[in-house]
Protein backbone atom coordinates (compact mmCIF):
# COMPACT_ATOMS: atom_id res chain seq x y z
CA UNK A 1 0.00 0.00 0.00
CA UNK A 2 1.42 3.18 -1.30
CA UNK A 3 1.87 6.06 1.69
CA UNK A 4 -0.10 8.74 1.16
CA UNK A 5 0.69 11.90 3.09
CA UNK A 6 -2.41 14.30 3.21
CA UNK A 7 -0.74 18.31 4.03
CA UNK A 8 -1.74 20.90 6.24
CA UNK A 9 -4.47 21.94 4.19
CA UNK A 10 -6.57 19.07 4.71
CA UNK A 11 -6.14 19.49 8.33
CA UNK A 12 -9.06 22.46 10.45
CA UNK A 13 -6.36 25.05 11.66
CA UNK A 14 -6.17 26.20 15.11
CA UNK A 15 -5.48 30.44 15.74
CA UNK A 16 -4.71 31.63 19.19
CA UNK A 17 -6.35 35.02 18.75
CA UNK A 18 -9.37 35.94 17.68
CA UNK A 19 -8.94 39.84 17.08
CA UNK A 20 -8.53 41.54 14.22
CA UNK A 21 -5.06 40.14 12.21
CA UNK A 22 -6.72 36.45 14.13
CA UNK A 23 -9.69 37.26 11.61
CA UNK A 24 -7.35 38.44 8.93
CA UNK A 25 -5.30 35.62 9.28
CA UNK A 26 -8.91 32.54 8.79
CA UNK A 27 -9.30 34.78 5.92
CA UNK A 28 -6.43 34.62 4.19
CA UNK A 29 -6.10 30.72 4.81
CA UNK A 30 -9.70 29.47 3.80
CA UNK A 31 -8.52 31.66 0.79
CA UNK A 32 -5.71 29.40 -0.02
CA UNK A 33 -7.30 25.91 1.22
CA UNK A 34 -6.12 25.20 4.74
CA UNK A 35 -9.79 25.39 5.85
CA UNK A 36 -11.28 27.15 8.27
CA UNK A 37 -9.78 27.36 12.04
CA UNK A 38 -11.51 27.21 15.12
CA UNK A 39 -9.93 29.74 17.58
CA UNK A 40 -8.65 30.18 20.96
CA UNK A 41 -8.95 33.48 22.82
CA UNK A 42 -9.73 34.77 26.31
CA UNK A 43 -12.77 37.39 25.63
CA UNK A 44 -14.30 36.26 22.11
CA UNK A 45 -18.13 34.54 22.98
CA UNK A 46 -17.67 32.17 19.21
CA UNK A 47 -14.03 30.74 20.37
CA UNK A 48 -14.00 27.18 21.17
CA UNK A 49 -12.02 28.07 24.58
CA UNK A 50 -9.30 30.23 25.83
CA UNK A 51 -5.53 30.72 25.18
CA UNK A 52 -4.48 28.10 27.11
CA UNK A 53 -7.00 25.56 26.52
CA UNK A 54 -4.56 24.17 23.85
CA UNK A 55 -4.16 20.83 26.04
CA UNK A 56 -7.78 20.10 26.28
CA UNK A 57 -7.90 16.94 24.36
CA UNK A 58 -11.17 18.17 22.20
CA UNK A 59 -8.74 20.53 20.55
CA UNK A 60 -5.24 19.14 20.62
CA UNK A 61 -4.31 16.61 17.62
CA UNK A 62 -0.63 16.13 17.01
CA UNK A 63 0.38 17.86 14.15
CA UNK A 64 -2.06 20.33 13.44
CA UNK A 65 -1.20 23.28 12.04
CA UNK A 66 -1.38 25.96 14.78
CA UNK A 67 -0.80 29.55 14.33
CA UNK A 68 -0.56 32.66 16.55
CA UNK A 69 -2.04 35.97 15.76
CA UNK A 70 -1.32 38.33 18.95
CA UNK A 71 -0.10 41.51 18.58
CA UNK A 72 1.87 40.60 22.23
CA UNK A 73 5.08 39.75 19.92
CA UNK A 74 6.76 37.97 23.10
CA UNK A 75 3.93 36.48 24.39
CA UNK A 76 3.29 35.00 20.75
CA UNK A 77 6.62 33.57 20.80
CA UNK A 78 5.88 31.96 24.35
CA UNK A 79 2.59 30.41 23.40
CA UNK A 80 4.42 28.98 19.87
CA UNK A 81 7.25 27.41 21.81
CA UNK A 82 4.08 25.73 23.84
CA UNK A 83 2.30 24.74 21.06
CA UNK A 84 4.92 22.34 19.63
CA UNK A 85 5.29 20.90 22.43
CA UNK A 86 2.37 20.00 22.85
CA UNK A 87 2.60 18.06 19.42
CA UNK A 88 0.94 21.38 17.64
CA UNK A 89 2.55 22.27 14.21
CA UNK A 90 3.89 25.60 13.97
CA UNK A 91 4.43 26.30 10.31
CA UNK A 92 5.27 29.33 8.56
CA UNK A 93 2.55 30.52 6.28
CA UNK A 94 3.52 32.69 3.35
CA UNK A 95 0.71 34.08 1.26
CA UNK A 96 0.53 33.18 -2.53
CA UNK A 97 0.71 36.92 -2.84
CA UNK A 98 3.82 37.36 -1.48
CA UNK A 99 7.10 37.27 -2.44
CA UNK A 100 10.26 35.33 -0.33
CA UNK A 101 13.59 34.39 -1.83
CA UNK A 102 14.09 30.67 -1.74
CA UNK A 103 17.27 31.66 0.35
CA UNK A 104 15.46 33.02 3.05
CA UNK A 105 15.34 31.51 6.33
CA UNK A 106 11.86 31.78 8.52
CA UNK A 107 11.48 29.76 11.36
CA UNK A 108 8.70 28.39 12.85
CA UNK A 109 4.93 30.35 13.33
CA UNK A 110 6.21 32.79 10.48
CA UNK A 111 3.85 34.54 8.64
CA UNK A 112 4.04 36.43 5.76
CA UNK A 113 0.68 38.33 4.45
CA UNK A 114 -0.04 39.99 1.11
CA UNK A 115 2.46 41.98 -1.35
CA UNK A 116 5.00 41.13 1.49
CA UNK A 117 8.86 40.91 0.00
CA UNK A 118 11.20 38.99 2.06
CA UNK A 119 14.56 38.99 0.35
CA UNK A 120 18.00 36.92 -0.18
CA UNK A 121 19.42 35.35 2.58
CA UNK A 122 17.03 36.94 5.28
CA UNK A 123 16.57 35.41 8.40
CA UNK A 124 13.60 35.60 10.76
CA UNK A 125 13.23 34.35 14.29
CA UNK A 126 10.80 32.29 15.69
CA UNK A 127 7.04 33.49 15.48
CA UNK A 128 8.13 36.82 12.87
CA UNK A 129 5.13 38.66 11.26
CA UNK A 130 6.35 40.20 7.79
CA UNK A 131 2.52 42.47 7.96
CA UNK A 132 0.79 43.17 3.91
CA UNK A 133 3.05 45.76 2.04
CA UNK A 134 6.18 45.28 4.37
CA UNK A 135 9.67 44.66 3.30
CA UNK A 136 13.13 43.15 4.37
CA UNK A 137 15.29 43.37 2.37
CA UNK A 138 18.30 41.14 1.39
CA UNK A 139 20.63 39.89 4.42
CA UNK A 140 18.72 41.26 7.05
CA UNK A 141 17.81 39.65 10.44
CA UNK A 142 14.69 39.62 12.40
CA UNK A 143 15.07 38.70 16.16
CA UNK A 144 12.06 36.23 17.48
CA UNK A 145 8.56 37.23 17.73
CA UNK A 146 9.23 40.80 15.54
CA UNK A 147 6.71 42.22 13.65
CA UNK A 148 7.27 44.45 10.64
CA UNK A 149 3.92 46.43 10.11
CA UNK A 150 2.17 47.22 7.14
CA UNK A 151 4.57 49.16 4.83
CA UNK A 152 7.01 48.93 7.21
CA UNK A 153 10.66 48.45 5.63
CA UNK A 154 13.83 47.07 7.05
CA UNK A 155 17.12 47.89 4.81
CA UNK A 156 19.42 45.24 3.44
CA UNK A 157 21.81 44.01 6.12
CA UNK A 158 20.15 45.68 9.11
CA UNK A 159 18.59 43.36 11.85
CA UNK A 160 16.10 44.11 14.29
CA UNK A 161 16.00 42.58 17.90
CA UNK A 162 13.73 40.11 19.21
CA UNK A 163 10.13 41.00 19.98
CA UNK A 164 10.62 44.63 18.42
CA UNK A 165 7.58 45.99 16.65
CA UNK A 166 8.73 48.06 13.32
CA UNK A 167 5.85 50.56 12.49
CA UNK A 168 3.94 51.45 9.21
CA UNK A 169 6.04 53.63 7.32
CA UNK A 170 9.58 53.45 9.86
CA UNK A 171 12.56 52.42 8.26
CA UNK A 172 15.22 50.52 9.78
CA UNK A 173 18.36 51.45 8.12
CA UNK A 174 21.25 49.28 6.98
CA UNK A 175 23.92 49.22 9.01
CA UNK A 176 26.65 51.14 6.77
CA UNK A 177 23.71 54.42 6.59
CA UNK A 178 24.10 54.90 10.43
CA UNK A 179 28.03 55.01 10.43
Amino acid sequence: MPFIEIGFNAKRPLILGRGGFGTQLNDWLMDEGWGSADFLDDNAPDAVGGLRDYLDPAILRRGRPSFVALGDNALRVQLLQKLAAAGYATPVFISDAASVSPSAVLEPGCIILPQAYVGANVHLGVGCIVNAGAIVDHNATLGRGVHIAPGGIVKAGASVAEFAKVDSGEIIRSPWENA
